[in-house]
C-alpha cells in the first residue's frame, strides 16, 4: 500500500494556530477518509510555524464499490389509478439517474413506498485527493483567516509552496493558486534553499528536515527547550505553557540570555514574570531558592549573527515594558485595593445584566450557600471574600494596560493589602484552566479548593445570566465564549469532585438576578442540556460508542449532581461488560413493558400477588433494595450494578415468560406493572437508565 505525504509551506503562523492543527487535522483527516470509504493504517500530523505536514500510512488506491438504498416517495404519489408512473416518480428517477426497473415497492408502517437500490463504482483515491485536502484545510477552525490572492482561499497566513507525494509520484493539487510538487524549503535563515523530497517516507522526511535545520515534531522542540532551561540554565521552575508557546514560534530553538535592572525586582515576581511571558515570550529566571533573578532567557528561531545587538534589543524592549509596569503598579498601590471596588459599577456586564459590581455582589451572596451545598461550609467566609475582591483588578491601571495580567494582579494586590493567602491565591487562579484540553488531574494541582469553588460559581453565574437573556451559542457562533465557560465549570467539578445540587444553585442565582432575566421559563432545562454536552466534550465520548451510551444512560437517570455523574460513568465504563449487559437487559425489558402503559404505577400490593414468579419478585424487591443500599451509600456503583444483575437477572425473565403482565383484571394488571416499575426505579433512580444501551441482545 502506498503512503501519502502532504507538506503545506506558509508564512509564519500566529501563535495558537499549531494547536488547532494538532487538535483537528488528524481527526478530520480520519473522518474525511472514512466518509469517502478510503482505507488507511494511520494518520500523523506535525507542524512548525512555517510548515504543516500530513502523512497517511498505507492509504488505499481505490474506493471500494458500494451498494446503498434510497427511500423515495409513497406508492400513491408515484403511480396513478391505472398504474402508470406519475411525474413525481419520473422526477425522482431522473434526479437519481435511475430507471423504473431499478426500484421496488415495499410495505412500511406508513404504507407502501418506493425504494431504489443503487450501485456505485469506487473511484481512484488520487482523483479524490485535491478536493479532499482543500476541504480539510478549509474546515480547520482557526480564529482569524485572511485572503491574499485571486482565488479567495482563506487561511491564517499565505500559502507559499506545497509538496504532495503518493510514494514517489506527485499528486496534482492546487490550493490558493499554488501547485503541488515535490519541493520544500529548509529553515528560513539557516537553510533557506529549496530541496526535493524524494518520496512519502515519514521517518526519512523528518530526518531530511533535520538536516535542513528544521525540527519537525513539536515534542522534540519542547523537549529541547525544557532540557536547556533545566540543564543549561539551572531552572527548576519551568513554565510549561510558555515552553509550548515558544516551540510554536521556532523551527530550531536557540537560546539567548539577557538581564534587566535589579530595581525592577521590587515589583511582585509574578507581575515581572508575566510581563516577560506576555510581551516578549521570554522566560523569567529563578535562583536555586526559587527567587526571581534579574535575568531572562529568550528562545530564538535558530542562531544568528549579531547576537550582541539582538540581546540589547531584547533588553531595551523589556526595560520599557517593566518601566511601564512599575509606573502602573505605583499608581495602583497609592489607594487601598478594596477602595477601588465601587469603580466596578462603571464596567458593563453582558449589556443587559447590570455592572461587574452587581455580579460581584451577587457572587458574594451566593458564596455561603454554595459552600454549604458542596459540603464545605467552613469555606463560606473565605469564598465570600474571594468573590468580593475577585474583579477589582479590572479597574487597575496595570490590568488596563496589560489585560493578560488580570487575576494575577488581583492576587498580588490582595497580598499587598494583607488578605489571607488562601483568598489571594484563589483570586490569582480564577481564570484557570486556560485550555480545555488540559487534563483535569493537572488542573487540580494548579488550583486550590476555594479557587475551584469560586471558578464554578463565576462560570455558572455567567451562564445563568447569558441563557436567561437569550444569549446562547449557535453553530460556530459563540461571541461570549459560553462553551468555554461551561467546559471550565465541568472540568473544575470533575477535577475537585465538587458535589452540589445544580438545580438549586441555578434557582438561587435566578432569584438574585431578578427582573434582569427575560427568558426564565425554560432556563434550567436549556442550561442542563448545554452542560450535558459539555460533560460529553470533557470525557471525549463519541456518538455511537459504548462509553457515549453509558454516559447518556447515567445522565438520563440524574444530572443534578455532576460530580456524581462522573463517578457513575467511571464505575460503569470500568466494570465487566457482561455484568453491565445483564443489568441492562433487566432495565430494557422493564422499560419496554412500561413504555406503553400510559400512567405511573403505584406501589405493588402483596395481597394481589397470584403467581409464584411475582411473589418471588416481590420478596426480591424487599430484600434487594436493602442489599443495594450499602454499595449505593458508599458510591460503589459497579458493585451495586453487579448486585442488581445477580438479584434480578434471572427472576425478571422468568416473570415475563410465565406471568401475563397485561392481565384482563385491572387490579392484577396494575399490581404487576407496579412490580415492574419498582424494579426499574430501584436501579435507574440512582445509577443509570441502561435502556440507552444498544446491541445488548447480541451479547
Amino acid at each position: 500500500m502506498p503512503h501519502l505525504l502532504i507538506e503545506i509551506g506558509v508564512e509564519e503562523l500566529p501563535v495558537g494556530s499549531l494547536d488547532v492543527l494538532y487538535d483537528e487535522l488528524s481527526l478530520k483527516t480520519r473522518q474525511k477518509l472514512g466518509d469517502e470509504r478510503v482505507a488507511f493504517i494511520d494518520v500523523k500530523v506535525e507542524a512548525t510555524p512555517r510548515r504543516i505536514a500530513l502523512f497517511v500510512e498505507d492509504i488505499a488506491t481505490m474506493q471500494p464499490d458500494r451498494e446503498f438504498e434510497i427511500s423515495g416517495p409513497s406508492h400513491e404519489k408515484c403511480y396513478d389509478a391505472q398504474g402508470n408512473p406519475t411525474p413525481v416518480l419520473k422526477g425522482f428517477l431522473k434526479s437519481r439517474q435511475a430507471a423504473e426497473k431499478d426500484i421496488e415497492i415495499r410495505e412500511t408502517p406508513k404504507g407502501k413506498y418506493v425504494f431504489l437500490k443503487k450501485k456505485e463504482k469506487g473511484r481512484p483515491v488520487a482523483v479524490l485527493l485535491p478536493d479532499l485536502i482543500k476541504a480539510l484545510l478549509a474546515s480547520l477552525s482557526f480564529p482569524k483567516l485572511m485572503r491574499w490572492e485571486s482565488s479567495g482561499f482563506r487561511f491564517p497566513r499565505p500559502i507559499r509552496w506545497m509538496a504532495a507525494l503518493w510514494d514517489k509520484k506527485i499528486v496534482p493539487i492546487r490550493i490558493a493558486n499554488v501547485k503541488s510538487g515535490n519541493k520544500s524549503f529548509g529553515h528560513r535563515f539557516l537553510s533557506p534553499h529549496g530541496f526535493v523530497i524524494p518520496q512519502a517516507d515519514w521517518k526519512a522526511y523528518i530526518a531530511l528536515l533535520k538536516k535542513k535545520r528544521v525540527l519537525l515534531p513539536i515534542e522534540t522542540r519542547e523537549s529541547l527547550i525544557r532540557g536547556a532551561l533545566k540543564n543549561r540554565f539551572g531552572q527548576k521552575q519551568i513554565d510549561e505553557a510558555l515552553v509550548h508557546t515558544a516551540a510554536q514560534l521556532v523551527e530550531e530553538p536557540f537560546f539567548l540570555s539577557g538581564t534587566f535592572s535589579q530595581e525592577y525586582l521590587e515589583l511582585p515576581a509574578e507581575v515581572l514574570a508575566s510581563c516577560m511571558k506576555t510581551n516578549q515570550k521570554v522566560f523569567a529566571c529563578y535562583d536555586p531558592k526559587g527567587r526571581l533573578k534579574n535575568q531572562f532567557i529568550a528562545v530564538m528561531n535558530g542562531r544568528r549573527a549579531g547576537l550582541a545587538k539582538i540581546r540589547a534589543d531584547y533588553e531595551n524592549v523589556l526595560d520599557s515594558r517593566l518601566k511601564d509596569a512599575r509606573y502602573f503598579y505605583e499608581m495602583d498601590t497609592r489607594e487601598s485595593f478594596e477602595k477601588k471596588k465601587p469603580k466596578l459599577a462603571e464596567l458593563v456586564y453582558l449589556g443587559k445584566l447590570g455592572s461587574v459590581l452587581d455580579k460581584t455582589e451577587r457572587l458574594e451572596k451566593l458564596a455561603g450557600e454554595f459552600a454549604w451545598a458542596a459540603g464545605r461550609g467552613e469555606l463560606a467566609q473565605d469564598l465570600a471574600r474571594i468573590a468580593a475582591l475577585s474583579k477589582i483588578d479590572l479597574v487597575t491601571h496595570l490590568v488596563y494596560e496589560m489585560p493578560d495580567l488580570q487575576g494575577i494582579v488581583g492576587r498580588e494586590y490582595a497580598r499587598e493589602a494583607g488578605e489571607k493567602e488562601a483568598v489571594a491565591a484563589a483570586i490569582g487562579t480564577q481564570y484557570l484552566p486556560k485550555n480545555l484540553t488540559e487534563d483535569h488531574e493537572k488542573v487540580k494541582k494548579s488550583m486550590s479548593l476555594p479557587g475551584a469553588f469560586f471558578g464554578i460559581m463565576d462560570r455558572l453565574d455567567l451562564l445563568v445570566g447569558a441563557f436567561g437573556t437569550g444569549i446562547e451559542p449557535t453553530g460556530s457562533q459563540d461571541p461570549f465564549a459560553l462553551r468555554r465557560a461551561g467546559g471550565v465549570l465541568i472540568k473544575l467539578i470533575r477535577a475537585f469532585e465538587v458535589p452540589f445540587s445544580l438545580g438549586k444553585i441555578i434557582d438561587s442565582d435566578i432569584k438574585r438576578y431578578g427582573d434582569r432575566l427575560t427568558q426564565k421559563d425554560d432556563l434550567k432545562p436549556r442550561l442542563f442540556r448545554f452542560l450535558k454536552e459539555r460533560v460529553s466534550f470533557e470525557l471525549g465520548v463519541k456518538p455511537g460508542t459504548r462509553p457515549y451510551e453509558i454516559l447518556q444512560a447515567v445522565m438520563r437517570s440524574s444530572f443534578e449532581n455532576i460530580a456524581e455523574v462522573f463517578e457513575r460513568y467511571e464505575a460503569l465504563t470500568g466494570m465487566d461488560e457482561k455484568v453491565l449487559v445483564r443489568a441492562a437487559k433487566v432495565i430494557q425489558r422493564t422499560a419496554n413493558m412500561l413504555k406503553g402503559y400510559g400512567k405511573t404505577p403505584g406501589e405493588p400490593r402483596q395481597e394481589l400477588l397470584a403467581e409464584d414468579q411475582e411473589k418471588k419478585l416481590y420478596e426480591l424487591i424487599r430484600t434487594g433494595s436493602q442489599e443495594l443500599e450499602a454499595p449505593l451509600a458508599k458510591g460503589e456503583y459497579a458493585k451495586a450494578t453487579r448486585t442488581f444483575a445477580d438479584i434480578f437477572g434471572v427472576p425478571i425473565h422468568d416473570f415475563f415468560d410465565h406471568v401475563l403482565v397485561n392481565a384482563e383484571d385491572a387490579a392484577l394488571r396494575e399490581n404487576r406493572m407496579a412490580l415492574v416499575a419498582r424494579i426499574h426505579r430501584l436501579y435507574t433512580a440512582r445509577i443509570a437508565d441502561l435502556s440507552a444501551l444498544s446491541k445488548i441482545d447480541e451479547e
